[in-house]
Formats: structure tokens, sequence, C-alpha cells
């Protein structure tokens, strides 16, 4: 079947079985699904080796990089800021059906989903900013945690490559694959942290003009201890491990960028 076909279906396939993001229970943690755990991913595993030559890994996930896919899922795709922008597209870029398209989303958009939702009072919806800030504080540092701990993973992995004197090329292939794979997963996040720092400042920045509040104290508290969070998170990260030539975006951890630097403070 050629390529051009191939590709088709996979994407026909799962935008006419979605209909939706990917269904979430309590304290919106990701619930069983097949459609979104196989076919999804299956689909957009094609999509992303054959269409856009990307690399895929064959390689079965060890626990940790399964916690590390799950606790991020809860970063880039909050409950409580469901409403920015379309679940849908999120999920199709977690499944790896579009290429990331988080780089676009619109900090502003937090505040004005926000101020649209009819709150009965003024000082509720700050009470909604507050909680917010403080339910991503809350889920950072765990998310790091194993993130180092999966990069670590990917260390061993390739020395024990090295060991074997490279392995199979097809093992060797699958092994750099998995180790872009996780620093994708990690990259992913970062974006979503600095998209949600910035996304708060707006919002406390624009109440304190649309509905002015005693409580802009304890918000400017929440979104320094946030922000305070993923900095101490990313310190001591480990470096990617020898990543796979090509048309990516290099790691955020190949860089020196920091929260700080990227995001306006006022």
């Amino acid at each position: 079947m050629p390529r051009t076909r191939i590709v088709a279906l996979a994407l026909a396939l799962p935008v006419l079985l979605a209909g939706c993001g990917r269904p979430t229970g309590d304290f919106g943690r990701a619930e069983p699904s097949f459609l979104h755990d196989r076919v999804m991913p299956a689909a957009g595993d094609l999509v992303a080796e054959w269409d856009r030559r990307e690399v895929v890994s064959d390689f079965n996930r060890t626990d940790r990089e399964t916690t590390l896919r799950d606790r991020s899922w809860a970063l880039v795709r909050a409950p409580h800021v469901r409403d920015w922008f379309g679940e849908t597209l999120v999920e199709f870029e977690r499944t790896r059906i579009v290429p990331p398209v988080d780089h676009a989303f619109d900090p502003k958009g937090y505040y004005n989903h926000l101020r649209r939702d009819p709150f009965v009072s003024s000082e509720t919806r700050w009470n909604r900013v507050v909680a917010d800030m403080r339910a991503d504080t809350g889920l950072i540092g765990l998310f790091w945690s194993e993130a180092r701990r999966v990069r670590e993973d990917d260390t061993l992995r390739l020395r024990a490559l090295d060991e074997r004197r490279g392995g199979a090329p097809a093992e060797l292939s699958d092994a750099y694959a998995r180790i872009d794979e996780n620093a994708r997963v990690v990259d992913w996040v970062w974006r979503a942290m600095r998209l949600r720092v910035a996304a708060y400042r707006d919002a406390i920045d624009r109440m304190m003009v649309e509905t002015p509040s005693q409580r802009r104290y304890e918000a400017e508290i929440a979104w320094g201890e946030l922000r305070d969070a993923i900095t101490r998170a990313e310190a001591g990260m480990p470096p990617a491990p020898r990543r796979v030539a090509g048309g990516q975006s290099p790691s955020r951890y190949t860089r020196r960028d920091t929260i700080q630097e990227k995001v306006p403070q006022k």
C-alpha cells in the first residue's frame, strides 16, 4: 500500500472515532481506553514515522517510562484548565497524530475562559486562580523526580549497548528512538509549565484591573511558589544522552534556557 494511503488511513480512523479528548477520572487521571491507549498511539506512530520521518521505537516501555507519561498528562492537560484549548488537539499531540502544536497556545486563553465562567463572586474567581496554581505546584516535583529516573535509565541503556559492542542495528535504532521519545515527553511538560506560568501572570494582572482584590497578595505568593517549584525541579536534571540527528528541535535540557529567562515577570 502506498505510504500516503497508509498515512491517510492512520489519520482518518482516530479522527472519526475519537470525537473528544482522552477520558479522565478522579483528579484528572487518564482512564483506560482501547481507542486512546492502543488505536490512536499506533496510528500516531505510523504518521510520525512514515509521514514526518520521526524516529519511533518498537521497545516495550519500562515501568518508569509508563509512570512518566501518566504524570505528564496531568501537567500538559490539567483538569482545571481543560477549556483553554481543545482536548482533542492535545490528545492528538500526545499520540503523535499531529506534530507538536502546543507552542501556538495563547497564555491569555486561561483568563479568557475564566472570565466567562459565571462565578457568583469575583472573589471566587481569585480563589480559583490561587487553587489552580497550587494544584500545579503539587504535581511538578513528582513529575521531575520520575523524569530524572528515566534519564538515568536512558544512560544505562546506552551503556548496555556499548558493553555489547553496539548491538544489532535495529536494537540500536530502537534505543535511540526511545531516548528521543522520553526527551520529547519532558520537553512538552516544560513547555506546558512555561505556558502555565505566563497564563497565571496574565490572569493576575488582568484581574487586578477588572476585579481588584486584596487576594492579589496570596495570588502573588502562589505564583512565585509555582515558578520556584519549576526551577527547583529542573535543578540537577542530567543532560539527555546522545540524541538522534533529525529535524526536531534540540531538547530543552541541551540548552541553557530557564523558566525565569523565558517568562516575563511583573
